[in-house]
């Protein structure tokens, strides 16, 4: 899972290790910063410029006693270490940024994977919003292993906002609206691509909430590969052991992991102009169903005949090719979303 850092990945790294603390992540802050480092190798120079522009309106945001705080432009730019070029600065800031929607979880805000009842898709009023829109994250496509009915795709959700949020980054809002449009747009472009993001499998009548209930266990050489240098614990469900297939770490120590994933991924195959949020969905839950729900995973969240499942080297060697290729599409096409769209 690791690979050498090219001169430049090196440098951004060097230093990084005290912005964000932990959180539970989706893809985790490696993937969601190999999306956006394989973004920017296919930005235009312009489109480069106005993210810059939009990241530095970041702010530092307050809990209401001034006793806690989320990093914003300032924090980043603070702990960025000396000797960095521009287009390294610029980088650095684009890829730690993918990874805001998920530092605000878990805070002060209200959290809610649950859409309002009602609403198709949320009015965005940037950084002043105390939510912290858990069900942006993902789309509850279900489908079952037995005869289970299956609800209906719940929305808002990761499909509807990333068409919303496209719509106003080509608008002409204010910049400080199109800042927050921004850091989300590059996070949830990366979720939706992640399979488990995109799937719900129902049995007995019940959800697993994208994998989430499902218990599982490393053999003792592969928790230890997941846990590398910069985790002291390996998945243990396996909607974390996706998120975790291109690395694990808090945002900035991640760096160095993400940008080594990123560089060395294959250039993205499949429909890299396919501008459709619902397909990218329904690709997810495709591979979902076809990889990801497969032995040694059986019907049930936990198998009869213990309390998790083993997870083979067989289906780590077809999920690790599968969470590549979504990080290189999913990257080729938020390229293409900010190339097309940003103004």
């Amino acid at each position: 899972m690791k690979n050498r850092l090219a001169p430049a990945a090196l440098a951004i790294a060097i230093a990084l290790s005290v912005v964000h603390p932990r959180q539970a992540l989706a893809w985790g802050n490696a993937g969601h910063e190999a999306v956006a480092y394989v973004a920017w190798q296919q930005m235009t120079p312009a489109t480069r410029a106005r993210v810059i522009a939009l990241l530095k309106q970041v702010p530092t945001l307050h809990n209401p006693a001034n006793t806690e705080s989320i990093p914003g432009y300032a924090e980043w730019i603070q702990a960025m270490p000396a000797g960095l070029s521009q287009d390294q600065q610029d980088l650095y800031l684009f890829m730690v940024a993918a990874t805001w929607p998920d530092s605000i979880k878990h805070k002060w805000l209200h959290d809610s994977d649950t859409p309002p009842k009602g609403l198709t898709t949320d009015v965005n009023i940037g950084y002043t919003d105390t939510a912290s829109h858990g069900y942006w994250h993902f789309i509850d496509t279900g489908f079952a292993s037995d005869k289970s009915a299956v609800p209906a795709t719940p929305v808002p959700n990761v499909a509807t906002q990333i068409a919303a949020l496209r719509t106003f980054i080509a608008s002409d809002e204010d910049d400080s609206l199109k800042s927050y449009d921004l850091v989300w747009l590059e996070h949830l472009v990366g979720d939706i691509h992640q399979p488990l993001h995109a799937a719900v499998r129902y049995n007995a009548g019940k959800g697993d909430a994208g994998g989430n209930d499902v218990a599982i266990k490393l053999p003792a050489a592969m928790k230890k590969q997941f846990e590398g240098a910069l985790s002291k614990s390996a998945p243990t469900e396996l909607h974390a052991f996706w998120d975790d297939l291109p690395g694990e770490g808090e945002p900035s120590p991640a760096l160095p992991e993400a940008a080594a994933f990123g560089k060395a991924l294959p250039a993205a195959t499949g429909k890299t102009t396919d501008t459709d949020p619902a397909d990218w969905a329904a690709e997810s839950l495709a591979m979902a169903k076809k990889d990801a729900y497969v032995a040694p995973i059986g019907a049930a969240p936990s198998p009869s005949s213990g309390t998790a499942y083993l997870i083979t080297t067989a289906y780590y060697n077809k999920a690790l090719p599968d969470a590549q290729a979504r990080i290189a599409l999913a990257g080729a096409r938020l390229a293409m979303l900010l190339n097309d769209n940003l103004k």
